[in-house]
């Protein structure tokens, strides 16, 4: 993103942890201020930390010049143009929240047709919404966070969560289609979701699939590993938490328009900035409209987003924010499960433009998100926040799906199968919380405590079968030639419903941060969760016997870290932490059974955060992550019925154990001037015993080793108004392996294994500006052409071929 005429910068945003002065007044509002006669470095960060102001500059800019002292009651502006009187520097206020420090600009320089840009990667200094409560840094959180900032997604036409979590170190992506997309770190599934760091909520159950834009956030943070302290009952992969855009104290205007492969249409409007004189009350709305085909035959999506949001300063401390969303998207010929293989496990070798959906399949939903937040800031060190989100979404799904390998020898085998179902889901999230510093026994410890409260109703789900496409009977499937024509849109039969079908979490936490010397810092922490769930499933069928699995338990997950800063911008830490996810919906033997206790999990965690020559932010981990208890399909028990949603779930024993142990390293901010960089690669090796885990499948998916590069350059001089980029995503071997009935109908499972080669995707762009609004960019996805599986599943099904070469054209201003 370029911001009018300034150096390039290593871009060290400082924030005070906690801080909830309101943007609008945030550069009105007086600090007291006591700084003594330092390095102009540390006084910049001071002002920052104190006044809740991003404040960025390059290192070597400010290097060897000392800061006379500060003591007086300031604004932000005021307290860094008395830092600067005499050093030749000038600041640039850029934002509500931001201000640039740049070298003075001579009359003469202030005419050349000169335009350079801010870094576009995340740095030490970026305030958390993940993590913790209190908004601490980077290089305060003792977690492997990757930061996929606003820049870098407009940097790499990023336009969903997906694009942008595919760039991010460590993170794996399965797409069972274009709606249902997974995310593995560590080996894990990330089923654990965040909405601006509040309560956790749940993804690809019970009726709720979220399909976030990234037109509707500010940026993306991703968690690896185990978080239970703050995301509740989950997996131990990870946390994703999507950060909503907010409203600006300062108006602004932005307008993407694009058109792309395979006739891609979308457009984006941004408008942001004060609806009051005195700009108390400030507002954003944001519209995006998308209208593409996809690389596979007939595939076709439609959606468009409408989101506003407003926020008011009450008082000088206290900040009210409120808005909401919705999402209309409609996916037509919508295309599942992939392809099969052969019997034998070879590949079929068919174009990656193959699909076998007809055009009647279909999936059609509306998301509705509605949220408040409120900031209370007590005194200088101390603040209450509330977050609460109530999301909706409507679904009616019609799916054709294959089921079966292909025999070598006949070329048959697959079958149609066909399902759907209606349902509407709500999910209610509030997070209350506090946190802050104190002083005792001469050192500043940090708190926080709160409680947390998620709710998942999808009660009311219905479910079809579709008439003539039973499984085991339905029509034959070519793959080689398909031809939707002989699969005509059936009649609908429900099936069943689930009268109630939710889970409920109530939780309360805190940690405690105590300074045991000035570079030492132990945080303790603790969980203690209440669960419910509940599912109520009633089938249609004559004489069929419906199911009710109840479940309630508590547990306290306890979680420890102690962090040193032994150098200066170097810190290392130790960390440690539980989590647990219920799976009530499991029942273990005797018939008719009763739930299986939670699967428990446990990391540990080493790492090294640091800045190497003040410009490149970097983070080095080391990590162990136990799995236990997750349940096996118990032999001495008939299987359930394969149909889709049948309410079956017994019986399992608690046996499959993992171990997830591997290395991070991730590098990024500006190498030289001009020249910026992401670099993150990861150490993946991963194993379980105990058999085959229920949901799992795609464990050992994740490439051992994978790599993930983007970099970027401004050209210098005369020619700056073009910005060149390139990289790469890097995977070596890997495979799946498990059990698959041999046939459709069949109640016999043999095993599996299929393997994808490495493989290497390449991306590059290139932006001009034409002059202080408008850019137009070229961007390239799989430049060189690649074709390999992004997801492998069975002989069965599930086999699905990564994007080929794209192209997008786009035109942006910003006003």
């Amino acid at each position: 993103m370029t911001t009018g005429r300034y150096a390039p910068v290593a871009c060290i945003g400082i924030v005070v942890a906690g801080a909830c002065v309101a943007p609008a007044v945030q550069a009105q509002v007086a600090f007291q201020l006591d700084l003594p006669s330092q390095e102009l470095s540390r006084s910049l960060r001071a002002v920052a930390r104190q006044t809740g102001t991003n404040v960025i500059f390059e290192p070597t800019m400010v290097e060897g010049i000392t800061a006379a002292g500060l003591r007086a009651t300031l604004t932000a502006d005021d307290a860094i143009r008395t830092l600067l009187e005499g050093t030749k520097l000038a600041y640039q206020r850029t934002s509500s929240d931001t201000i640039v420090i740049r070298k003075e600009v001579a009359a003469k320089d202030q005419q050349a047709d000169v335009l350079e840009t801010i870094n576009v990667f995340a740095t030490l200094d970026n305030q958390l919404s993940i993590g913790s409560k209190s908004g601490q840094s980077l290089r305060e959180t003792p977690k492997s966070i990757t930061i996929v900032t606003r820049e870098r997604i407009e940097a790499q036409n990023l336009t969903s969560a997906r694009d942008a979590l595919i760039q991010t170190t460590g993170v794996a992506v399965v797409a069972y289609s274009t709606v249902q997309n997974f995310f593995f770190s560590r080996g894990f599934q990330v089923r654990t979701v965040q909405i601006d760091g509040g309560a956790p909520t749940l993804d690809g159950d019970f009726g709720v699939f979220g399909t976030p834009d990234t037109a509707l956030y500010d940026h993306i943070e991703m968690l690896r590993g185990v978080d239970g302290m703050y995301s509740g009952a989950g997996e131990p992969g990870g946390v994703i938490n999507y950060v909503r855009k907010r409203a600006t104290a300062t108006p602004e205007v932005q307008v993407n328009l694009s058109i792309g492969s395979w006739n891609q249409y979308r457009g984006v409007f941004d408008a942001s900035g004060p609806l009051t004189d005195d700009g108390r009350l400030r507002g954003r709305f944001v519209g995006a409209y998308q209208d593409n085909d996809y690389f596979y035959d007939r595939g076709h999506s439609e959606k468009s987003i409408f989101f506003g949001t407003a926020e008011y300063d009450l008082t000088d401390s206290t900040l009210l924010i409120a808005g909401l969303s919705h999402e209309d998207r409609k996916e037509d010929a919508y295309f599942g499960r992939g392809l099969p293989r052969y019997s034998d496990g070879r590949d079929l070798g068919l174009s990656r433009s193959t699909s076998l959906a007809p055009d009647w399949s279909h999936w059609y939903f509306t998301t509705l998100d509605t949220f408040v937040r409120a900031e209370q800031k007590i005194g200088a060190n101390h603040v209450i926040k509330l977050n609460l989100t109530r999301q909706q979404q409507d679904s009616e799904h019609r799916i054709m799906v294959n089921y079966g390998a292909v025999d070598p020898i006949t070329q048959a085998g697959p079958q149609a199968l066909g399902a759907g179902n209606d349902y509407q889901s709500v999910q209610t999230l509030a997070d209350l919380s506090a946190s802050g510093t104190f002083e005792l026994f001469g050192g500043e410890h940090r708190y926080t405590i709160g409680a947390d409260y998620s709710k998942v109703d999808g009660g009311g789900l219905k479910t079809y079968d579709l008439v003539g496409y039973a499984f085991g009977s339905g029509p034959a499937i070519n793959v080689f030639d398909f031809d939707p024509a002989q699969y005509p849109e059936p009649q609908l039969q429900q099936t069943a419903y689930y009268p109630e079908y939710g889970q409920t979490q109530n939780v309360f936490y805190a940690t405690v941060g105590v300074q045991l010397a000035e570079p030492l810092r132990l945080t303790l922490g603790g969980r203690y969760g209440e669960f419910r769930y509940l599912s109520i499933y009633r089938p249609l069928a004559t004489n069929a016997v419906g199911t009710t699995t109840r479940y309630e338990d508590s547990k306290f997950i306890p979680s420890a870290a102690l962090t040193w800063d032994f150098a200066r911008n170097w810190s290392a830490y130790a960390s440690y932490a539980e989590t647990f996810r219920v799976q009530a919906q499991l029942l273990q033997g005797p018939l008719p059974g009763t739930p299986l206790d939670p699967i428990t999990g446990s990391g540990v965690e080493f790492g090294v955060k640091g800045e190497i020559l003040d410009s490149l932010n970097t983070s080095f981990a080391v990590y162990r992550v136990e799995r236990k208890g997750q349940g096996v399909r118990d032999l001495a028990y008939p299987p359930p019925s394969t149909s889709i949603m049948n309410g079956s779930s017994c019986c399992y024993v608690a046996r499959a154990n993992i171990l997830s142990e591997g290395f991070d390293a991730e590098v990024s901010g500006t190498v030289l001037p001009g020249w910026q960089m992401y670099a993150g690669y990861t150490f993946n090796s991963n194993s379980y015993e105990g058999g085959n885990p229920a949901g799992s499948l795609y464990l050992n998916m994740t490439p051992k080793h994978m790599v993930k590069l983007w970099t970027t350059w401004n050209l210098p001089g005369r020619y700056s108004r073009w910005t060149l980029n390139a990289g790469v995503l890097a995977n070596s071997p890997s495979y799946i392996s498990g059990t698959a009935l041999a046939s459709p109908g069949s109640t016999v499972r043999v095993p599996f294994r299929f393997e994808q080669d490495s493989y290497s995707v390449w991306n590059a762009s290139v932006q001009y500006r034409v002059g202080e609004v408008w850019t137009v960019g070229l961007y390239a996805d799989n430049l060189f052409d690649e074709k390999y599986y992004q997801l492998l599943g069975s002989s069965l099904q599930d086999n699905g071929y990564g994007a080929p070469r794209s192209v997008v054209f786009s035109v942006r201003a910003h006003w």
